[in-house]
């Protein structure tokens, strides 16, 4: 299909040249045959305008030096982007109109609201310069790909097209709250005082037999209780609340509007002051991020860890593929000893109930954070919560960087806030 294309284009150009060529001959066979001053005035005007049309299509566009200045290769969500791009000629030759665009990523282009093009008409100046604005940005990794230039002469039967590489990256990070106070964290701030000598005696004390459930580990099995009961059973140790917390992002969403995107991003800028406070306070924490793959962060602290997992928040998108809860029970058995769980999602899902019930049964702190747009919540939200409550879970709902400091249902549960 190309080759044709380029067939064409040749065929096309070679009938304009030789249209050109036949109006000239025309003008100058007119004056030749009818004299006068008016048929030669006639032929030495064609004859001008054909010559200037003939050197707009012999000078390149290669003499053209093109660039692209965004002076920052990262910024934050909600922050302004300001580029510069330059044109520099290395003659001065005046153009009928010369038409500069910046080629870059759609999602850059969205944001914008319009393709970044600007006209300069005739002109002798040997720079051009022109800038554009992104006021908002939004969380993403974006790319710049080049900057494409076009012109004509005055009858637009020679159009010249010249494409330059320019290539360029952003990466956009997640905004952030500032979390004055978290009781999930002072509560793990309390009650983690201990000596290294009653950390494992507290870690291997034994402190009952539970049913087995999906997942135990086949070591923590009581043979003996379970011969006594004729099903399997799970020593049950005494419980170690350690200041270890792990951050489990839910990519999966229901769909793909506009309304459920805006909630993925609230709930990314979560995580994200979830890992900015964790590190605050000199915390052990965690990411896995859950979707169409899985993406482990161990629990870690310091800087640098901060700046991986940020990194990587930078660039999670939402998709409604995979599944989030398949992957949470594939990865059971992988989740630290002693870590609290803090669920972050834009749906709670039957098969999440689920999960969550599995895990509070093996005495595994649960805290599910669920991210909205609206504050209005149906009676089958209502419903999940009072069951998430209900099975040990800590739940919280956020709206627009805003922890409710009230959330109640029907039956008058009130749950933990963060202020």
């Amino acid at each position: 299909m190309s080759y044709v294309k380029a067939v064409y284009e040749a065929v096309k150009r070679v009938l304009k040249l030789v249209l050109l060529f036949a109006v000239i001959a025309g003008t100058f066979s007119y004056a030749m045959f009818q004299g006068g001053f008016v048929s030669w005035f006639l032929f030495y005007t064609v004859a001008t305008i054909l010559t200037v049309m003939l050197l707009y299509l012999a000078i390149p566009l290669g003499g053209l030096e093109m660039s692209r200045s965004t002076g920052q290769e990262a910024a934050v969500a909600g922050s302004k982007l300001t580029v510069d791009v330059k044109i520099k000629r290395k003659w001065p030759f005046p153009f009928l109109y010369l038409v500069v665009e910046d080629v870059m990523d759609e999602g850059l282009k969205k944001q914008l609201g319009n393709t970044p093009k600007i006209i300069y008409y005739p002109t002798i100046k040997k720079e051009l310069t022109f800038s554009y604005t992104i006021p908002k940005l939004k969380r993403g990794e974006y790319a710049f790909y080049g900057i494409r230039v076009e012109t004509s002469d005055m009858f637009g039967l020679f159009k010249k097209e010249r494409y330059v590489k320019a290539k360029g990256e952003l990466l956009v990070y997640p905004d952030h709250y500032h979390i004055e106070g978290w009781d999930a964290y002072e509560r793990h701030d309390t009650e983690t005082r201990m000596s290294t000598s009653d950390f494992v005696e507290d870690m291997t004390s034994v402190a009952g037999a539970r049913e087995y459930v999906p997942g135990d580990k086949l070591t923590s099995i009581d043979w003996k209780v379970s011969a006594r009961t004729n099903k399997l059973m799970t020593k049950e140790f005494e419980e170690y609340i350690g200041q270890n917390f792990l951050v489990l992002l839910n990519e999966q969403v229901s769909d793909m509007k506009a309304d459920t995107l805006e909630s993925f991003e609230k709930a990314v800028e979560l995580v994200t002051s979830i890992v900015m406070y964790s590190q605050q306070k000199q915390l052990d924490y965690g990411l896995w991020t859950m979707g169409e793959g899985v993406v482990r962060f161990p629990l870690d602290r310091g800087s640098d860890h901060q700046q991986v997992i940020v990194h990587h928040l930078a660039k999670v998108k939402a998709s409604r593929y995979g599944h989030f809860e398949a992957r949470l029970k594939e990865a059971d058995d992988q989740i630290p000893q002693g870590a609290s769980l803090i669920i972050v999602t834009t749906q709670i899902t039957d098969e999440l109930l689920e999960r969550v019930n599995v895990l509070t049964g093996r005495r595994v702190q649960v805290y599910v954070c669920l991210t909205v747009t609206t504050s209005d919540r149906s009676r089958w939200e209502e419903k999940r919560f009072y069951e998430l409550k209900r099975q040990g879970a800590v739940t919280y709902m956020v709206k627009e960087g805003h922890f409710f400091d009230s959330l109640e249902t029907d039956e008058g549960e009130r749950y933990e806030t963060i202020s």
